[in-house]
């Protein structure tokens, strides 16, 4: 993504991927956000708990992004992400806190450039945990291979 909001076209952003070790020969797992979706799935259990089964996360990649959407985006001050979300669903009839259900997805996103999501660029991993008591706490690394993305992403 990061090439492509600097104006590079799809097809040309996977093959240098592919060239560079980034993106495996076969990137259905990259662009479409299968690995994103396992990644998030760990994290869920992580800071919650709780097993989401990487078949029950509604995912959405980015193959259908284009360059006019980063275009878009820089008008609204913003650019586009792959984000993976895992939130506690609160109020929920009735549940506390700790029993409600998780909403837990991955798709495509805007993201303001002031945000720190907007900063990871190329191959980089960037988590945010928002919390009562820390609000927002980030953590950004490596994210391309089997050990950079384990170490990202349990640390």
């Amino acid at each position: 993504l990061t090439a492509m909001e600097d104006g590079a076209d799809y097809a040309t952003v996977l093959q240098e991927a592919q060239d560079l070790g980034f993106a495996e020969a076969d990137p259905t797992a990259d662009v479409e956000g299968h690995d994103v979706r396992a990644k998030i799935a760990i994290l869920a259990k992580l800071a919650f708990g709780q097993t989401v089964s990487v078949d029950d996360i509604p995912t959405a990649g980015i193959s259908n992004i284009q360059a006019v959407d980063f275009e878009y985006a820089a008008l609204l001050h913003s650019t586009i992400k792959l984000v993976g979300t895992a939130r506690r669903l609160t109020g929920v009839d009735g549940d506390d806190a700790n029993s409600s259900p998780l909403s837990v997805y991955v798709s495509p996103v805007m993201v303001s450039t002031k945000d720190m999501l907007a900063s990871t660029r190329g191959s980089g991993n960037a988590i945010v945990v928002t919390s009562e008591n820390m609000n927002a706490c980030s953590y950004t690394g490596p994210g391309a291979g089997r050990f950079p993305t384990a170490n990202s992403v349990v640390a």
